[in-house]
Protein backbone atom coordinates (compact mmCIF):
# COMPACT_ATOMS: atom_id res chain seq x y z
CA UNK A 1 0.00 0.00 0.00
CA UNK A 2 1.07 3.73 -1.24
CA UNK A 3 0.54 7.04 -0.40
CA UNK A 4 -0.92 6.96 -4.55
CA UNK A 5 -3.24 3.72 -3.33
CA UNK A 6 -4.84 5.42 -0.10
CA UNK A 7 -5.32 9.25 -2.14
CA UNK A 8 -6.26 7.35 -5.10
CA UNK A 9 -9.29 5.58 -3.37
CA UNK A 10 -9.98 9.21 -1.79
CA UNK A 11 -12.81 11.15 -1.79
CA UNK A 12 -11.71 14.18 -3.34
CA UNK A 13 -14.37 16.40 -2.77
CA UNK A 14 -14.58 15.55 0.86
CA UNK A 15 -10.71 16.11 0.90
CA UNK A 16 -11.22 19.97 -1.16
CA UNK A 17 -14.00 21.17 1.70
CA UNK A 18 -11.31 20.24 4.02
CA UNK A 19 -8.77 22.24 2.90
CA UNK A 20 -10.85 25.12 2.24
CA UNK A 21 -12.06 25.42 5.50
CA UNK A 22 -8.80 25.96 6.66
CA UNK A 23 -6.99 27.44 3.93
CA UNK A 24 -7.30 31.23 5.45
CA UNK A 25 -5.17 29.60 8.34
CA UNK A 26 -2.84 27.44 6.70
CA UNK A 27 -0.04 29.99 7.35
CA UNK A 28 0.40 28.34 11.12
CA UNK A 29 2.09 25.19 11.73
CA UNK A 30 -0.83 24.20 13.95
CA UNK A 31 -3.34 24.71 11.84
CA UNK A 32 -1.52 22.63 8.99
CA UNK A 33 -1.24 19.60 11.54
CA UNK A 34 -5.58 19.99 12.39
CA UNK A 35 -5.92 20.01 8.60
CA UNK A 36 -3.92 17.33 7.93
CA UNK A 37 -5.66 15.14 10.63
CA UNK A 38 -8.55 15.55 9.15
CA UNK A 39 -7.33 14.93 6.09
CA UNK A 40 -5.74 11.84 7.30
CA UNK A 41 -9.65 10.89 8.83
CA UNK A 42 -11.54 10.81 5.85
CA UNK A 43 -8.50 8.98 3.89
CA UNK A 44 -8.76 6.51 6.88
CA UNK A 45 -12.43 6.20 6.17
CA UNK A 46 -12.42 6.31 2.64
CA UNK A 47 -9.91 3.14 2.03
CA UNK A 48 -11.04 0.41 1.21
CA UNK A 49 -10.53 -2.80 3.60
CA UNK A 50 -9.29 -5.99 1.53
CA UNK A 51 -12.05 -8.58 0.48
CA UNK A 52 -10.75 -10.77 3.31
CA UNK A 53 -10.62 -8.68 5.96
CA UNK A 54 -13.66 -10.14 8.31
CA UNK A 55 -11.42 -13.69 7.96
CA UNK A 56 -8.21 -11.82 9.45
CA UNK A 57 -7.58 -12.52 12.60
CA UNK A 58 -7.48 -9.43 15.35
CA UNK A 59 -4.03 -9.07 15.71
CA UNK A 60 -3.93 -8.87 11.56
CA UNK A 61 -6.68 -6.41 10.98
CA UNK A 62 -4.52 -4.43 14.02
CA UNK A 63 -1.26 -4.59 11.62
CA UNK A 64 -3.37 -3.65 8.58
CA UNK A 65 -4.53 -0.50 10.93
CA UNK A 66 -1.44 1.11 11.86
CA UNK A 67 0.11 -0.07 8.26
CA UNK A 68 -2.34 2.43 6.80
CA UNK A 69 -1.88 4.77 9.63
CA UNK A 70 1.84 4.85 8.95
CA UNK A 71 1.11 5.27 5.31
CA UNK A 72 -1.13 8.01 6.26
CA UNK A 73 0.76 9.94 8.23
CA UNK A 74 3.59 10.66 5.81
CA UNK A 75 1.33 12.36 3.56
CA UNK A 76 1.89 16.18 3.44
CA UNK A 77 0.28 19.12 1.61
CA UNK A 78 2.66 18.22 -1.66
CA UNK A 79 1.07 15.01 -2.16
CA UNK A 80 -2.50 16.14 -2.05
CA UNK A 81 -0.90 19.26 -4.49
CA UNK A 82 -0.30 16.01 -7.28
CA UNK A 83 -3.01 14.46 -6.45
CA UNK A 84 -5.77 17.12 -5.97
CA UNK A 85 -5.14 20.14 -7.29
CA UNK A 86 -3.36 19.27 -10.81
CA UNK A 87 -6.97 18.98 -11.23
CA UNK A 88 -8.33 22.27 -12.91
CA UNK A 89 -12.15 20.78 -12.06
CA UNK A 90 -10.90 20.86 -8.45
CA UNK A 91 -9.29 24.12 -8.16
CA UNK A 92 -12.28 25.26 -9.23
CA UNK A 93 -14.55 23.35 -6.47
CA UNK A 94 -11.77 24.68 -3.67
CA UNK A 95 -12.22 28.59 -4.49
CA UNK A 96 -15.99 27.69 -5.23
CA UNK A 97 -15.69 26.69 -1.01
CA UNK A 98 -13.76 29.92 0.07
CA UNK A 99 -15.59 32.75 1.14
CA UNK A 100 -13.64 35.41 -0.04
CA UNK A 101 -12.42 34.29 -3.21
CA UNK A 102 -10.35 37.40 -3.55
CA UNK A 103 -8.54 37.17 -0.27
CA UNK A 104 -4.67 38.03 -1.03
CA UNK A 105 -3.71 35.48 2.03
CA UNK A 106 -6.43 32.96 0.91
CA UNK A 107 -4.52 32.96 -2.66
CA UNK A 108 -0.99 33.09 -1.52
CA UNK A 109 -1.26 30.20 1.01
CA UNK A 110 -2.82 28.40 -1.99
CA UNK A 111 -0.12 29.03 -3.75
CA UNK A 112 2.24 28.28 -1.79
CA UNK A 113 1.11 24.71 -0.64
CA UNK A 114 -0.47 23.91 -3.58
CA UNK A 115 1.39 25.33 -6.76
Amino acid sequence: MTKQEILKHANHPALIHIVAQYLPKLTNDLDQEYCLEEIYESLANTYPKPSNFALLSNDAKAQLEIDIDMVLISIDFQDLKKTLFEDEANVALLWSLVDNKEDKKSQKVFKTLFI
